[in-house]
């Protein structure tokens, strides 16, 4: 390609802060999961916006874990089962009535930094938030970078919360981030 002339500098540069907006936080949690942010910022000029941080991970800390399904367990006793595993019961968010679900807005799931996982049980497909997509589920799985990790709880090939479902879950959780920190 061959160089842009100033006007065309211009001109790409206006496009891009148009579209900054919409782009920059799904760049930013891509790059943070990837290990690359500070690269990403080195590469914009931007270090020092990182503040001293050397562990890209050590935002992930600051996330909960939505865990979301209908549920026979109650959360009680899956916040004991988190703390036995290792995690700060407190980090974790629940949301297990099925009919509470159908009108759950799960768009605030989308594109934010205070989620670092999903745990998901059975739900309604027609949910807010899941726009085209013909559920919640198929709409994280068809965009992975605009949504925290997905874990499926499963008890065989069903989607189903029971504990065992849930510390396997949290099992998987621990390897994806693979810090002790992170709990």
């Amino acid at each position: 390609m061959a160089h842009l002339t100033a006007q065309e500098l211009s001109d790409l540069c206006d496009a891009m802060m148009g579209r900054m907006g919409l782009e920059l936080l799904p760049a930013i949690k891509k790059a943070n999961r990837e290990d690359s942010l500070e690269d990403l910022l080195s590469s914009l000029g931007m270090s020092d916006l990182l503040g001293g941080t050397t562990n890209p991970c050590e935002e992930h800390v600051l996330g909960k874990v939505i865990v979301l399904g209908a549920s026979a367990v109650n959360v009680d006793k899956l916040r004991s089962t988190a703390k036995k595993a290792g995690f700060d019961p407190d980090r974790f968010e629940f949301h297990l009535d099925y009919n509470r679900l159908k009108h759950f807005d799960f768009g605030k799931v989308r594109d934010t930094m205070g989620y670092v996982a999903i745990l998901a049980g059975p739900m309604p497909h027609k949910t807010p938030g899941a726009e085209e997509a013909s559920s919640f589920l198929a709409r994280v799985e068809n965009n992975p970078d605009g949504y925290p990790t997905l874990i499926k709880l499963k008890a065989g090939n069903d989607l189903k919360i029971t504990n065992n479902s849930f510390k396997h879950a949290l099992g998987k959780l621990s390897q994806l981030e693979g810090t002790p920190a992170w709990r």
